[in-house]
């Protein structure tokens, strides 16, 4: 009898341990879709460019209606803010009032935590002493001069956890009594069932209790008196109880498979989520064959914001399944595919040799080509994907997602509908590359930016007439960089209007002591965008009392053709102060001289890609003359830029080319060279006037 009533029990105890099992990936899977909620939400609260303009602008009323008060009484959520770089406060709405921030204290640090640990954002439970609630911080992808805060901006929302959601989270799997700790000892109670859950508050791991449902031990319950009293029946009941334990087992067992599945899968697509595809890679990098290779894609979306953005929604989900279905389907049956969030996808497969992996990447790319049809059309999708091995670019996961990610960066730089394999080059720029970009925005506060000038001289006598200005930094470990390494980095962190301001005032300052010479500046279009451009320009020629006839402003040549309407009432602005405006690079886009003349443009620079075949190729040289003789026609300078060798040099004299730039007369100088080159220039003809007088 002893024996049979342990055999009971045991079996009663392995019931309850399958139970709580599958209470705890039903409450984890339920909070994992509570969380996928709350990113709807945001995604469909804010409109980014229009919360950066009402930041922008000190509205806090006009957001708090378009985004606090919607998320607050739409969704339900008590804290909301959005905040810097820096996890500093811009906007607050606490329990639907504006400007309170009394809870962020408590929530700042796992607001920095998540966003340290997120690739995109990242979504989790906070939980201290001051309370609890669901956190989802999620970056602004877009950027704006107009805020002096560092970006990019976060927006954060905080769903309290509180009895109400507790229970809401706990009714799809029937527990009951749920309560939430920071510290263990939650299940020390015989009753009490828990799981563990990351806290972003602090790193450590709180823990959700309930009361367990534990269908052994209501079975013993039952089964034990009557074992007590029906000792006749011994037999009978051993085997009707050994079969209602099967049955509960097997029911358990189902729920438990289900409830894992549930928990694994992304809730829109159906594929693996994050969580379960990095325990996927994990499990095969370590099973991983010496003869085999592990190839991991890390695959994004071109554009699919904007998508969303003027299709709806509904459509963006509609496209992100299609996807999803179009990527497993190319991948096949070996692989394993998944989904990050947004519209990153991630997949990986193993392959015997490269033939191998060329058909998987093939394959995928003709499955993502063909549009996706969405009811009223069709939708048009790219994708930029990122490409790495194992073994040969990384063993562990961590570094094979890292590097495959390197790869996609890559891919989404060179334009979108790219595929890039991960290489150690492309390492050692992206971390030159933020090494550079972490500096850029303090160089001009610690004065490591300087001013170099190339003189632009008359063809024929080989006098200096003028100079153009070159913008350099002097980092403090990486030595000089030129503009090509960092201008382009300026423009994308939008602070490429305080470079260019900065050139020009500098050069206004140091050009006093070249006088009677022109000094060009190189400005950039999205500087030249700003309503008030002419007014500073006016503002720095008056303060550095710069003369405005001695001043020339050098702007791309596309410049006439992507914005030359919008900018009309600036060039002519500039053209009243008497500023010149000269078109660098001149010939490397599709602006004709007829085009040309209808603004205000004094000089065109002939680019240097055209003096340096001018004397082997004789359609080039023609093109250089057909276009001096063209802009001569309309009152137009001209200056031909690189000019390397005294028989292009010759050239230029021949066909009545009036000015040049270029090596062959001085690389670009230090203010001190420049004004030494001007002194010597002086003394040379004052000396041959001092002849020619005696003669």
């Amino acid at each position: 009898m002893a024996g049979l009533v342990g055999v009971f029990i045991y079996a009663g105890m392995k019931q309850d341990e399958k139970a709580g099992m599958r209470e705890r990936l039903a409450l984890l899977a339920a909070l994992q879709a509570h969380e996928s909620l709350i990113q709807q939400a945001m995604a469909t609260s804010e409109d980014e460019k229009q919360v950066l303009t009402q930041l922008a602008a000190g509205d806090l009323a006009r957001l708090h209606e378009r985004f606090g008060r919607r998320l607050n009484e739409g969704f339900g959520l008590e804290f909301i803010y959005i905040t810097d770089a820096n996890g500093d406060v811009l906007y607050s709405s606490e329990n639907g009032k504006p400007g309170e921030r009394k809870a962020y204290a408590w929530i700042r640090p796992a607001v920095a935590r998540a966003l340290a640990e997120g690739r995109a954002g990242r979504a989790g439970l906070v939980a201290s002493k001051d309370g609890a609630g669901i956190l989802v911080a999620r970056p602004f992808s877009e950027r704006t001069d107009d805020i002096k805060a560092p970006q990019p901006l976060v927006a954060v929302t905080v769903d309290l956890l509180d009895d109400s959601l507790l229970q809401s989270l706990a009714a799809p799997a029937h527990l009951h009594d749920v309560q939430l700790r920071t510290g263990r000892g939650a299940t020390n109670h015989p009753d009490r069932v828990g799981t563990a859950v990351p806290n972003l508050y602090d790193g450590t791991e709180a823990e959700l209790a309930w009361r367990g449902a534990q269908p052994g031990r209501s079975l013993l319950r039952n089964a034990l008196p009557a074992l007590a009293v029906l000792t006749t029946l011994l037999s009978v009941t051993f085997l009707v109880m050994m079969f209602r334990a099967m049955r509960v087992a097997a029911v358990l067992a189902e729920s438990e498979a289900q409830a894992r599945e549930m928990a694994s899968r992304d809730y829109l697509t159906g594929l693996f989520n994050r969580g379960y595809f990095i325990e996927a890679l994990e499990s095969a990098l370590a099973g991983l064959a010496s003869d085999q290779r592990l190839v991991l894609l890390f695959i994004d979306l071109d554009d699919f914001k904007l998508i969303n953005d003027t299709a709806g929604h509904g459509a963006g989900d509609l496209l992100l399944k299609a996807v999803a279905g179009r990527i497993a389907t190319a991948i096949g049956e070996r692989g394993v595919v998944g989904r990050f969030g947004g519209d990153e996808f991630v997949a990986f497969f193993p392959a015997a040799h490269p033939g191998e992996i060329d058909e998987v990447l093939n394959r995928l790319r003709a499955e993502l080509k063909p549009p996706v049809p969405d009811g009223a059309g069709e939708i048009r999708v790219s994708a930029s994907i990122g490409v790495a091995e194992a073994p040969q670019d990384a063993v562990s996961a961590s570094d094979l997602m890292r590097r495959a990610d390197i790869a996609l960066y890559r891919a989404k730089d060179t334009g979108g509908d790219t595929l890039c394999r991960f290489d150690t080059q492309l390492e050692s720029e992206r971390n030159a590359r933020r090494e550079i970009e972490s500096a850029l925005g303090g160089a001009l506060e610690r004065g490591e930016l300087v001013i170099s000038y190339q003189p632009q001289v008359d063809v024929v006598s080989g006098r200096v007439v003028g100079f153009e200005t070159l913008l350099r930094w002097d980092h403090p470990r990486l030595g000089r960089l030129l503009p090509a390494q960092f201008i382009a980095m300026a423009e994308e962190m939008h602070i490429i209007a305080g470079l260019d301001l900065y050139g020009m005032r500098r050069a206004c300052i140091e050009a006093a002591a070249l006088p009677g010479m022109s000094i060009s500046v190189n400005i950039a279009p999205a500087t030249m965008k700003a309503p008030d451009f002419a007014e500073q320009v006016a503002t720095i020629l008056q303060e550095t009392r710069f003369d405005p006839a001695r001043l020339e402003i050098e702007v791309p040549e596309t410049i006439v053709l992507n914005t030359a309407a919008e900018l009309s009432r600036t060039f002519e602005a500039l053209r009243a102060l008497g500023v010149g405006i000269a078109l660098d690079d001149y010939g490397t886009g599709y602006a004709s001289l007829h085009h040309v003349s209808r603004f205000p443009i004094s000089r065109i620079k002939i680019d240097r890609s055209f003096t340096l075949k001018a004397c082997t190729d004789p359609d080039v040289a023609a093109v250089i003359e057909h276009k001096l003789k063209l802009a001569q026609s309309l009152r137009i300078n001209v200056t031909a830029e690189g000019v390397e060798t005294r028989e292009q040099l010759r050239f230029l004299r021949a066909i009545g080319m009036p000015t040049a730039q270029g090596y062959l007369f001085a690389p670009p100088l230090p203010i001190a060279a420049a004004i030494d080159m001007l002194r010597r220039q002086d003394e040379t003809l004052q000396a041959s006037a001092g002849g020619a007088a005696r003669a």
